[in-house]
């Protein structure tokens, strides 16, 4: 992946080293989404990756004087999310498989059909809770080369940086997750092959009854509307593009206003430059 041109991150970088806390922040303000969705899609729960961003921001801002330029500094932040998020407490919902998972989809489909003004908004989050929650049933390691190569599209040499496994490795752990995931979505999703019964509209009251989201708390569909889901799965009809066609996430305030607090209490000793 390239890095972004917008941003001379040399510069931000080196400012920050030196206990600017303006660049800091810009710094902190142009990585923040990125580990955010990441973190969303690796963990389901929005506020344990609201968690888990504050703290792979405060892990990176803290090793900033290690980053030597190997690689370009985003794919350097997502090393740190990743090596964070592999070595984190498990979560419950972790603890998914896809068996449960195709026994709540049978229940669902014997529900009628939601139909009221925001169906289209609760169907989107039926879709995208459902989605996630089938990377949540394969194993941390595939997952996060799921992530990294299907929908983030690292190739496998910059994927092996980022997980610091070989690059043969690294397409293996691809190949067996594409599989895994594939395999649940060819034999349950209407989405991925209209030929299968399941319809999103068909979970939400479902979903409503078991508490898994209430309309005016919505954990995915409301949230982040930095740029318009994309639409083009129901031409492509792939896994890789029901996952891309997900919304990119703003990371919540209270993230970086933490992070800020912590700056302006000089809580950052270890920014000063020691290279």
């Amino acid at each position: 992946m390239a890095e972004n041109q917008k941003f001379n991150y040399t510069e931000l970088i080196a400012s920050s080293l030196n206990g600017n806390q303006k660049s800091l922040e810009t710094l902190i303000k142009n990585i923040q989404d990125k580990v955010y969705n990441l973190s969303v899609r690796y963990l389901w729960n929005t506020m344990d990756a609201e968690d888990a961003t504050q703290e792979i921001l405060l892990k990176v801002l803290t090793n900033l004087s290690k980053f030597r330029g190997e690689s370009s500094f985003t794919t350097w932040v997502y090393r740190v999310a990743t090596n964070y998020l592999l070595n984190m407490k498990r979560t419950l919902v972790e603890d998914l498989t896809f068996e449960e998972g195709e026994q709540h989809l049978k229940k669902g489909m014997g529900y009628p059909a939601y139909e009221k003004a925001d169906t289209d908004l609760l169907e989107e989050e039926v879709k995208i809770a459902c989605s996630t929650s089938m990377l949540i049933c394969v194993s941390r390691p595939l997952r996060l080369t799921y992530l990294l190569g299907e929908i983030l599209e690292f190739d496998s040499n910059e994927g092996a940086y980022i997980l610091e496994i070989e690059p043969a490795t690294f397409r293996k752990r691809l190949s067996l997750a594409r599989k895994r995931i594939r395999g649940f979505m060819a034999k349950q999703c209407g989405i991925y092959d209209p030929k299968n019964p399941c319809r999103c509209s068909k979970q939400i009251n479902y979903c409503l009854e078991v508490d898994w989201f209430k309309p005016n708390t919505l954990k995915f569909a409301d949230k982040g509307k930095v740029e318009q889901a994309k639409r083009e799965i129901e031409t492509f009809m792939s896994d890789a593009a029901i996952f891309q066609s997900h919304p990119y996430y703003a990371t919540p305030d209270g993230v970086l206003e933490s992070i800020k607090s912590l700056l302006n209490n000089n809580n950052f000793p270890l920014l000063i430059n020691k290279k």
